[in-house]
């Protein structure tokens, strides 16, 4: 390895440029860090997809806490949600209507397209340097740095580094750092349509049991800034294909959000879900922290935690290495705090994600009865309709700030 002396050291590289990838920048020059971004694609990338479509309150709490007024151009954009709608064989057994509020109160619906460019452009604005086109290829790390290799074979001497290079993490899988988990026995198509301005429907999310649209598969719709999100859950092992091509594509669409809908679709995928968290959130010198996808792979369903633990992986990590960098005597033990407490949550979100989606699934028999009675139990009681409309979107978060997502 050549002379260190003849090298530069970062204080901190982030590798990706994702909404996690941001954040931790922005969190980085809230501590007064120079950060430098490297990222695999080109600035003028075009992300497919909706992705992550909401955005916590707590989330925006914690953006907002290292980016002062970052969150009002999300606000402004995103949607709120007007109620909650859930039904079983087609027949209406939990509806919740909120009042009326300001934008961001409870959160906000939006793309994650959208929000990544709100972060972007507040990156720039806070000087944070970037290297597009940029894959890392390699990475050492000793006691003291992080030596990245990069695609075009020059290397960057960093003190830390923050992955954030998503679910197929080259930093991760350079460190041999291995994920912890499963996935979803049953694929899910995914769809986005964009909303009719003319004659926008009621900004409701729905989650639909055994839908007679789709012949008695499941459906979630949400809605968010510009459109809606479908999630159509296939039987195990069924094909999957026809369901996400002409003619049954536009078909169900039509069936289940409207007729004109069909010629709306904007974009259309196939996912089996992981449920998975790495063995480590840091490398054996503590000198690389995991966040967002490269550190954790969550389903959508039970509360949308993927972004929203994400966010926090970030900023509480980025606050970890600003006080490491502070006391290099301590260093190693602040960063491994730091990493243990995040996996915890990491843990915790995957285990109500899992949660949500057993229910989802209903495999078992028992199950599939306790939703039966539970539908019945609905036409008079509330609580059983209630406990339907929750349960895909899994357990209560945690009250503790430091580790809620």
């Amino acid at each position: 390895m050549p002379n260190d002396k003849l090298h530069v050291i970062h204080p901190l590289v982030v590798v990706g440029a994702g909404p996690v990838g941001l954040t931790a920048a922005l969190a980085a020059r809230h501590h007064q860090l120079p950060v430098l971004i490297v990222e695999a694609e080109p600035e003028d990338r075009t992300r497919p997809g909706s992705r992550a479509t909401y955005l916590f309150q707590e989330t925006l709490d914690l953006l907002e806490s290292v980016a002062d007024g970052v969150t009002a151009p999300i606000t402004e954009q995103a949607n709120n949600w007007e109620s909650l709608r859930t039904t079983y064989s087609g027949r209406q057994i939990y509806f919740k209507r909120f009042p009326p509020c300001r934008p961001g109160k409870f959160g906000a619906a939006i793309s994650q397209r959208e929000s990544e460019q709100v972060l972007l452009k507040r990156c720039h604005e806070e000087g944070v340097q970037f290297r597009w086109k940029t894959s890392v290829t390699g990475v050492h790390t000793t006691s003291d740095r992080v030596t990245l290799t990069l695609d075009d074979g020059s290397r960057l001497h960093a003190s830390y580094v923050i992955a954030a290079d998503g679910a197929r993490s080259a930093v991760r899988r350079a460190l041999g750092i291995e994920l912890d988990g499963d996935r979803s026995e049953s694929s899910f198509v995914i769809v986005d349509v964009a909303e009719d301005p003319a004659a926008p429907l009621e900004r409701t999310r729905s989650f639909h049991y055994r839908s007679p649209a789709v012949d008695g598969r499941n459906v979630l719709m949400v809605p968010f800034a510009g459109g809606w999100r479908i999630d159509l859950e296939c039987r195990p092992d069924e094909d999957v294909r026809p369901w996400q091509e002409e003619p049954l594509l536009s078909q169900w669409v039509a069936a289940v959000a409207g007729p004109k809908y069909a010629s709306r679709i904007s974009w259309v995928s196939t996912y089996r879900f992981h449920r998975s968290v790495a063995l480590s959130y840091t490398d054996d010198h503590a000198r690389v922290l995991l966040t967002g996808e490269a550190a954790h792979l969550f389903p959508p369903f039970g509360g949308g935690r993927g972004l929203n633990s994400g966010v926090p992986d970030a900023i509480f990590g980025v606050e970890a290495i600003a006080k490491a960098l502070s006391d290099p005597a301590s260093a190693r033990q602040i960063i491994n705090a730091v990493a243990t407490e995040r996996r915890l949550a990491g843990i915790a979100n995957r285990d109500a994600a899992s949660s949500a989606l057993v229910h989802m699934e209903a495999r078992g028999r028992l199950l599939r009865l306790q939703q039966r009675l539970a539908a019945l139990l609905a036409r008079w009681f509330r609580r059983p309709g209630e406990w339907l409309d929750r349960a895909p979107m899994g357990p209560s978060r945690p009250v503790s700030a430091r580790s809620r997502f």
